[in-house]
């Protein structure tokens, strides 16, 4: 009985050991490192002595924003079981955000080799627009809003570490925008949050002090430029950051935004 019940346990464990392996999450701090190919180039990061894959160059219009040399870059990923790509071990899914101080260490690249390609890469005829607020990136203009909606609706834009900046989030911001003129809106309610990452190695990583306000009054004034009545809109933000706890913390990241039409009792998410 006591050797099954041991049995029994070993499996478990082997078992538990397998899934955390799986889903073995990075989150880091290092240097970009750019690698050319005979397709498209592709950026990497160092950690611990391991080279790790990150994504590949495209334009603003793409959904992967990709680093750029002369700035470090945070990397918030989960280790792949998919083969490596252009040398490194492939982080999917994985946040990039380039982070804004000027670092000239940053400055490595690396020459293509044959070893090295990206076949699912295909370069296109020519650079894609760049990202406005009234189209969103990689996808279609703005939906209309509904003439009469009866209930609140809120949105959820991300951003990347240290930065107010949400040009990557055009769709959701020319919703608001279209939804809050529309229902001839009473209230457009901006709450942002500054958060902290658990990096890897057990540290904090917090974003500067201001980056709430900045990410609150950055959005105040887009929507003043969209055509929103300044009196409707109420900016507040939170100064002190939400605790990252190592997984999805990008998600903390975050702006949230409530329209509230004339008569509104209900409240909706999108």
């Amino acid at each position: 009985m006591n050797r099954k019940a041991a049995a029994i346990a070993l499996l478990i464990s082997f078992g538990a050991t397998t899934v955390q392996a799986a889903e073995q999450r990075l989150n880091f701090v290092s240097c970009p490192i750019l690698r050319d190919t005979k397709t498209v180039p592709c950026w990497l990061a160092e950690y611990k002595g391991e080279l790790y894959y990150l994504g590949i160059q495209q334009d603003a219009a793409a959904e992967f924003y990709p680093p750029f040399l002369g700035h470090k870059v945070l990397a918030e990923g989960v280790v792949s079981d998919e083969p490596r790509i252009c040398g490194g071990v492939v982080l999917k899914p994985v946040h990039i955000s380039n982070l804004p101080e000027l670092d000239l260490s940053c400055n490595t690249m690396l020459p293509a080799e044959d070893q090295y390609t990206v076949p699912f890469a295909v370069r296109g005829p020519g650079p894609n627009p760049k990202p406005s607020l009234n189209r969103r990136v990689g996808g279609a203009p703005p939906q209309a809003a509904p003439k009469a909606p009866a209930a609140k609706t809120s949105f959820t834009v991300y951003y990347d570490f240290d930065t107010d900046w949400a040009n990557r989030w055009a769709r959701v911001l020319g919703d608001a925008a279209n939804l809050a003129k529309a229902s001839n809106a009473a209230e457009v309610q901006i709450v942002a949050y500054r958060a902290s990452v658990k990096l890897s190695d057990g540290q904090d990583f917090v974003e500067r002090k201001d980056i709430a306000e900045r990410r609150a009054k950055r959005l105040e004034q887009t929507f003043e430029e969209l055509g929103i009545p300044a009196s409707t809109i109420e900016v507040t933000w939170k100064d002190n950051p939400a605790q990252g706890v190592g997984a999805d913390d990008y998600k903390l990241r975050r702006a949230e935004i409530t329209v509230t039409p004339g008569g509104a009792t209900t409240t909706a998410s999108r």
